[in-house]
């Protein structure tokens, strides 16, 4: 038989279990958190730049311009913290500060400029017609999908480089990745001048009528067309895969 005092230190010992049981289930319940917020923007002249740490940004510009930008973040972990403000310009800026990891999904009228930043993470943009400027400093992919912009940039140091568009007449597309490939698709009517650079990888170019002013093993420049659109291909270790679109 157990003694009194056998049995309450039994009874403290089961209470601090639970205890801790109860404080564990609490902060996985609590680590990932969502974060949501509105702006009214005008879709002629809107502008969103978005500063992150750890984590995807995915913007997608909405079928209806309705003048809203809409910001969905969900903290996976760490103590990162979002701000989102507008300036009296109408400009959107999300910065996160502090340690964790963010991913972003946010709605945005088609016109909008936007300028995307993130250490680690990936980049996503859709269905914008506004010129795009987004960058990844270490690791992470970055793919455009249905764009009509007049400018894209985009830097990854060891990501890849996904671009499906049209190249605009007087438009500029600069796609560089350090030792990630770079997948440019354009319709079969495209008007643009190219150069790419690959110093240690492949090209390929596709079925372009392209007139060549240079081209070695390295680097390519040539037209399509009267060369009309800018653009700029680069990868240090990576490949170079520029296509027709069906």
């Amino acid at each position: 038989m157990f003694s009194k005092c056998h049995l309450s230190s039994l009874r403290f010992v089961s209470a601090l279990a639970l205890g801790l049981l109860f404080v564990t289930v609490s902060t996985s319940q609590v680590s990932a958190q969502n974060y949501s917020k509105t702006f009214s923007v005008s879709p002629e002249s809107c502008g969103l730049e978005v500063i992150n740490q750890t984590g995807s940004i995915k913007v997608v510009g909405t079928g209806a311009n309705t003048g809203k930008i809409i910001i969905n973040a969900r903290k996976l972990d760490g103590d990162a913290q979002v701000n989102a403000t507008q300036t009296p310009q109408g400009k959107v800026k999300v910065e996160v500060t502090g340690r964790g990891t963010v991913d972003f999904e946010i709605n945005v009228p088609p016109t909008v400029n936007l300028d995307l930043f993130t250490y680690k993470g990936t980049i996503v943009v859709a269905n914008l017609t506004g010129s795009i400027r987004a960058r990844i400093t270490t690791d992470g992919n970055i793919q455009f999908a249905s764009l009509r912009s007049p400018k894209v940039e985009a830097h990854s140091s060891s990501g890849n480089i996904v671009f499906s568009g049209e190249a605009l007449p007087d438009g500029e597309y600069v796609l560089k990745s350090f030792s990630g490939s770079v997948e440019v698709a354009f319709p079969a009517n495209s008007d643009f001048k190219l150069s790419a650079s690959s110093p240690s990888g492949v090209m390929d170019l596709g079925g372009f009528p392209l007139k060549f002013n240079r081209q070695t093993n390295q680097l390519v420049e040539a037209a399509c067309g009267a060369g009309r659109a800018k653009v700029n291909l680069w990868t240090q270790e990576g490949s170079i895969h520029l296509r027709r679109k069906p």
